[in-house]
């Protein structure tokens, strides 16, 4: 079993998207971050294919899931999810 770790802002990404999502569709936000969990299931699987973004972090990786971007690093056994924003954000730097 491969392992994902999720940091706390990756958690609380995720919360306050499935809040916006479920003020209008309470089905869509939990289909949506059912997308999420199978996808981060496909990574913990095979880390590196998701996009290498050395620019904001060293080891960061990024995969896009509809309109939202998982920023993640490979781990030994996994992955560990660092951020998950709208791809209409601006990225500065992740933390």
């Amino acid at each position: 079993m491969s392992k994902i770790v999720r940091t706390y802002p990756a958690c609380d990404d995720l919360r306050q998207i499935w809040l916006y999502v479920a003020e209008r569709n309470l089905t869509a936000a939990d289909r949506l971050i059912d997308r999420f969990e199978r996808t981060l299931r496909s990574l913990a699987r095979n880390p590196l294919i998701g996009e290498s973004v050395p620019q904001y972090r060293p080891g960061l990786r990024r995969f896009t899931v509809g309109n939202y971007v998982l920023y993640y690093e490979p781990i030994r056994g996994g992955v560990r999810l660092v951020r998950v924003l709208h791809g209409a954000r601006k990225v500065d730097g992740l933390s």
